[in-house]
């Protein structure tokens, strides 16, 4: 049969990430040890199992089927009025003239407002490196993607009011924490994109899913949302990271003018939302302190990063370039330039079995002479952390010289 696909869903790629993370577990021996650095998972120790099963108990008692049975397109209503809340507890976010829709993650945020924004051939500004998912969901909706250099407080300014110059359907940004990259952009930055997104009339997709994961610094920097009085912010949030994943509870504040657009993306595309895991997070917001349940997984997030930088400092060629994280769940590294990420990456994975991600899908273009990796801190154990970076810096030798 010839099926003829969407061309736009044949570009897109399939995970890096799912294709290393398989390469290191085929034809795995019962006694082999394997290490996933590249996932983007919580630590499953940062997740609370047991507040689940006593709300999840709670909940039925109280509401019987009505949390098993389908879930509105635009969500809980009783959720709501708590993400306001737990958006506004360091500073006004979400304005009187915002609302709210729930969607599976931020995922699918991401993907309704490119499918609600873009027309093929629409051009989408994004950071150079940026979430994968995310540029796959823009190209799939048809976008030509402007590519931004991100500095190390952030997008580059005179690159970004360039690319805005020539218009653009939306600006996509992770101002915390950056994935790939762990960037977080300043505070002057995050006002100058505003100005700039005011000035042309180019609205903003602020992506925020690891911005309460900081666990050094002591530096609360607001989100460009806070400065919005135009409207022009769209900022989508998740309660994957500091609740649990496999719930798939994510947001959008959005203008209220948006949002009914949204609730007709979700009747076409999911039906709806999961009842569940809305009712799950209404209670965790209403009964936990916040402030201190993530005060305390930024402590292990912090104990994880801290074992991997310095076991790094201790195990790599001094060539290979990095930082501290000061948040989120990812060391963005540089091999010498002579030294292609891909083959890194694969030999680590083939002959190792330590998975880790090559930087080129995070690019525009994917180039093929990337030398940048991705290592992820939150999921392995600290036993795996350290075992996996002295195998990988054995294997940094190798590949960087003596």
């Amino acid at each position: 049969m010839n099926y003829r696909i969407n061309e736009n869903l044949c570009q897109a790629k399939l995970s890096i990430i799912r294709r290393i993370s398989d390469l290191a577990l085929e034809n795995k021996q019962p006694d082999e040890r394997v290490v996933l650095f590249s996932s983007g998972q919580p630590a499953d120790e940062a997740m609370p199992v047991e507040l689940v099963k006593e709300y999840t108990a709670k909940v039925i008692d109280e509401y019987g089927c009505d949390v098993i049975q389908y879930g509105g397109h635009k969500g809980y209503p009783k959720l709501f009025p708590e993400i306001r809340k737990f958006l506004n507890k360091d500073g006004e976010v979400a304005k009187e003239d915002d609302d709210f829709i729930i969607t599976y993650g931020s995922s699918e945020a991401i993907f309704a407002v490119g499918s609600a924004f873009i027309k093929p051939g629409d051009r989408v500004i994004v950071e150079n490196p940026t979430y994968l998912n995310a540029t796959n969901s823009f190209k799939y909706c048809g976008a030509e993607l402007v590519p931004v250099a991100v500095d190390a407080d952030g997008v580059n300014i005179e690159a970004l009011e360039e690319a805005m110059k020539g218009g653009a359907r939306f600006f996509y940004t992770i101002p915390n924490f950056g994935n790939p990259s762990s960037i977080t952009m300043s505070l002057e930055k995050r006002k100058a994109v505003y100005k700039l997104a005011v000035k042309y009339q180019i609205p903003i997709l602020e992506d925020n899913p690891y911005g309460y994961l900081r666990f050094s610094g002591n530096e609360y920097i607001p989100p460009i949302k806070s400065f919005d009085q135009e409207g022009i912010v769209l900022y989508m949030g998740t309660f994957s990271k500091i609740v649990a994943p496999g719930m798939r509870c994510g947001f959008l504040c959005a203008n209220k003018e948006l949002i009914p657009k949204f609730v007709v993306f979700k009747g076409v595309s999911s039906s709806g939302n999961i009842n569940w895991s809305q009712y799950i997070v209404t209670e965790f917001l209403k009964n936990v302190d916040i402030n201190a349940h993530i005060a305390k997984i930024s402590v292990i997030y912090e104990d994880k990063a801290r074992a991997m930088y310095n076991k790094m400092k201790e195990c790599f060629h001094p060539s290979v370039e990095y930082t501290m994280p000061q948040g989120g769940m990812f060391i963005w590294a540089k091999l010498p330039d002579t030294v292609k990420a891909t083959d890194f990456c694969l030999d680590a994975a083939k002959n190792l079995r330590i998975a880790v991600v090559p930087g080129n899908d995070f690019f525009c273009g994917s180039p093929e002479d990337c030398s940048y990796i991705r290592l992820n801190f939150s999921k392995p154990s600290v036993e795996d952390i350290e075992y996996g970076i002295e195998k990988l810096g054995e294997l940094t030798y190798k590949y960087c010289g003596k």
